[in-house]
């Protein structure tokens, strides 16, 4: 068999626990030694050392510092010794032992015959187990590097008593022993342990949660040998050191407490069984009448309907954390038989069914629960109908907000009513709408009033959504022109009122129109307000929508300099130069287009171009003649009336006036000098056509750019 014992060390507190330790009568003293029996499994809470009981009186020279006492009474005779085997396999963790006998006592142990206090680190020993076996010779080996930790086994006879101390001087573990020997050969050396009998847990329900138990009357049932003595702990360790043993009388009060039982025989040997005892208070319920409403649409005047017993839970008992259950009988809850559909049960006027309520320490009380039915009519009556506006034309649903809590206040003032989403759901009280706000469809509530949790009638509430009025306006919100500021906005029709505003800087409003088409005269931002009425259940009422727009200034264009002409060239360029509100485009020679987004114009023909500028608002067209100086590389002067002068392009009376033109011969002579304003040179000198051939020129404009060039004469 093996003991097991944890020794625990506070070497800063020694004195003090040696101190507490020998008042409370802890085995670390001789007196107070734990009796080896049978196969008993030891455990203590000794700590320190106790009395100081090792002086001279060991040949191991070694006194106690951590220390456990055990008595062996010996009952088969033969070889004895021990393993003792630190849980830790740490070598700085030093069991010592001491052993007196045969026939000491603790006022008289005389000097021990078997010790050992080798040290295993100073020993240079690989293991810290220490203990005796039948191999060794030795009686006593130590202090520090003296011996191998075991010493001979004792020879034992009947009748014969030890005393062992197992002391801790280094380290800190528990540890464990194994005994040995030819005394354990066909049976157990110590005397036998008594039995412990195992007994049921008691729990004790009444109207105060107090009762006082006599501890002893539990005794005939834990131990059935009349010579063995029965005491009651607290703790197992108390009851393992037999240390402050219970008073018989205990009282608990709304509590539960683990009894530790130690029964001990002649031999001193004991066994420990525990079981607990509980006092609580019953759970406060009365019987009760739960009246539910007839909401049965075949026949609401049977007396029969649906109940939800679950209703019934606050009239039985006020008690929180409390359950309770239905039975359809006293013999149903007798054998434990609950109603399985507690909440959808159906039931008549007058039945009485069984109900027991449990609260959390499992105390119970049972009462009685009749039911009552009260008839109603088979259309319910109708209530409102309250009325909202569809919160979101975008989707689908036609879905409005209701405050139930206003519905309530201002239909039921100073009642008590639920509102639930269905007739069943009503009558059954589940499922109850608890929200303040709900969105919903059209639909019908149902109202149960009741009276102290008592269904008093039902009622259908009805909810109607109007739809929000759509607003139609033009995709693209024209714009206003600022040459001419007014601008003609229309909405779809068939609403029953408009009302469109100009939103001024300063956030208010200022009424424009009340008609389905507005004339606006200013920009900024707009808001059109409409409603439609709606006439039904009796009730006038309508709903409104709004929608923001934004009207932005447009306007004719303004040529703000002249535009950059980059003429006399293969490819004449012209770049136009605008400013205003608005956005344009541009035309060469067509006010009816194609218009162009560039303000450029490339290969542009040399004369006098006309440039449209329009308003992509429709705010108008701007025009400006633009001047191209070029001239023709050839002319035929054939009298065809087809190309017969040479002229520049782009100069007249107005333009470029005083430039002057000089034409000459491929000699260098002059020949003509024009007239800018004139219709150009007809090929003669004199009146004297001249041949075919080139010609060159000098060109000398107003502007002041001069330039030089030929042509050719063909006939």
């Amino acid at each position: 068999m093996r003991i097991f014992c944890s020794l625990t060390v506070n070497i800063v507190l020694l004195a003090f626990s040696q101190h507490i330790l020998s008042q409370n009568e802890m085995p670390n003293d001789c007196k107070n030694a734990i009796t080896v029996c049978g196969s008993s499994k030891i455990s203590s809470n000794a700590n320190g050392q106790g009395l100081q009981e090792l002086r001279s009186n060991n040949a191991c020279a070694s006194f106690e510092h951590n220390s456990l006492w055990l008595k062996v009474n010996i009952v088969r005779e033969g070889t004895l010794g021990f393993t003792l085997r630190p849980t830790s396999k740490n070598l700085e963790v030093d069991y010592d032992f001491f052993i007196f006998g045969p026939t000491s006592d603790c006022d008289n142990l005389g000097t021990s015959i078997r010790c050992s206090t080798t040290n295993p680190i100073d020993a240079g020993l690989t293991s810290n187990v220490t203990g005796m076996n039948d191999q060794e010779t030795d009686l006593a080996e130590g202090p520090g590097e003296l011996g191998n930790s075991f010493v001979k086994s004792l020879d034992v006879q009947v009748g014969d008593t030890y005393y062992i101390v197992i002391d801790r001087p280094i380290g800190d573990s528990a540890f464990e022993i194994d005994w040995t020997g030819t005394s354990l050969v066909g049976g157990s050396p110590f005397p036998p342990m008594p039995m412990a009998n195992s007994i049921p847990n008691e729990r004790i329900c009444n109207d105060s949660g107090v009762y006082t138990v006599d501890l002893d009357s539990f005794s005939d049932k834990i131990n059935t040998e009349p010579t063995n003595t029965v005491t009651y702990f607290e703790n197992e360790m108390d009851a393992s050191d037999d240390i402050a043993p219970l008073e018989n009388t205990l009282t608990l009060n709304n509590e539960s407490k683990t009894i530790y039982a130690r029964v001990t025989n002649v031999n001193g040997c004991f066994d420990i069984t525990n079981f607990t005892i509980a006092s609580y208070k019953s759970p406060e319920a009365v019987n009760a009448t739960l009246t539910q409403c007839d909401l049965d649409v075949a026949n609401s005047t049977d007396g029969i309907t649906v109940f939800n017993l679950n209703q019934a839970n606050s009239l039985i008992t006020s008690d929180a954390n409390t359950t309770t259950t239905y039975y359809l009988s006293v013999n149903d809850r007798v054998n434990n038989t609950p109603i399985q559909n507690p909440d959808k049960f159906t039931g008549q006027e007058g039945q009485v069914i069984s109900a027991t309520v449990r609260n959390s320490n499992q105390c119970r009380k049972d009462v009685e629960l009749t039911l009552s039915v009260k008839s109603t009519t088979a259309s319910l009556q109708k209530m409102g109908p309250y009325f909202s506006c569809d919160m979101d034309k975008n989707d689908a649903m036609v879905a409005g907000s209701f405050n139930i809590d206003e519905i309530k206040n201002r239909a039921y003032p100073n009642l008590d009513v639920s509102l639930f989403n269905s007739r069943e759901d009503a009558s059954l009280e589940l499922n109850e709408i608890t929200s303040e706000v709900i969105t919903t469809e059209s639909t019908t509530l149902y109202v149960r009033i009741e009276d102290n949790n008592q269904c008093q009638d039902v009622e259908e509430l009805r909810l109607v959504v109007d739809e929000i009025p759509e607003i139609e306006l033009p995709k693209a919100i024209p714009t206003l022109c600022l040459n001419n500021p007014t601008v003609t906005i229309a909405a779809n029709g068939g609403l029953s009122s408009y009302q469109w505003s100009l939103i001024k800087d300063d956030g208010t409003e200022e009424v424009v129109s009340n008609s389905q088409v507005a004339t606006l005269t200013e920009v900024g931002e707009y808001i059109l307000e409409v409603e439609q009425n709606y006439t039904s259940f009796g009730v006038n009422r309508s709903c409104s929508n709004s929608e923001k727009f934004t009207v932005n200034p447009s306007n004719v264009a303004k040529f703000n300099s002249e535009p950059i002409v980059e003429d006399i060239s293969d490819n004449n360029r012209i770049t136009v130069l605008v400013e205003g509100e608005g956005d344009y485009e541009y035309s060469l020679n067509d006010i009816s287009g194609p218009y162009q987004d560039s303000n450029e114009f490339n290969d542009v023909p040399k004369g006098f171009v006309e440039v449209y500028v329009r308003d992509k608002n429709g705010c108008g067209v701007v025009s400006k003649t633009i001047s191209v100086i070029g001239y023709n590389k050839f002319f035929t002067p054939n009298g065809d009336n087809v190309n017969d002068y040479w002229q520049l392009a782009g100069i007249n009376a107005v333009t470029q006036a005083n430039s002057a033109i000089y034409i000459f011969d491929r000699h260098g002579r002059l020949i003509k000098e024009l007239d800018p304003k004139g219709i150009g040179w007809d090929g003669t000198c004199n009146g004297v056509m001249l041949p075919s051939t080139d010609y060159w020129f000098r060109v000398l404009l107003e502007d002041g750019r001069e330039f030089k060039g030929h042509f050719s004469l063909k006939r």
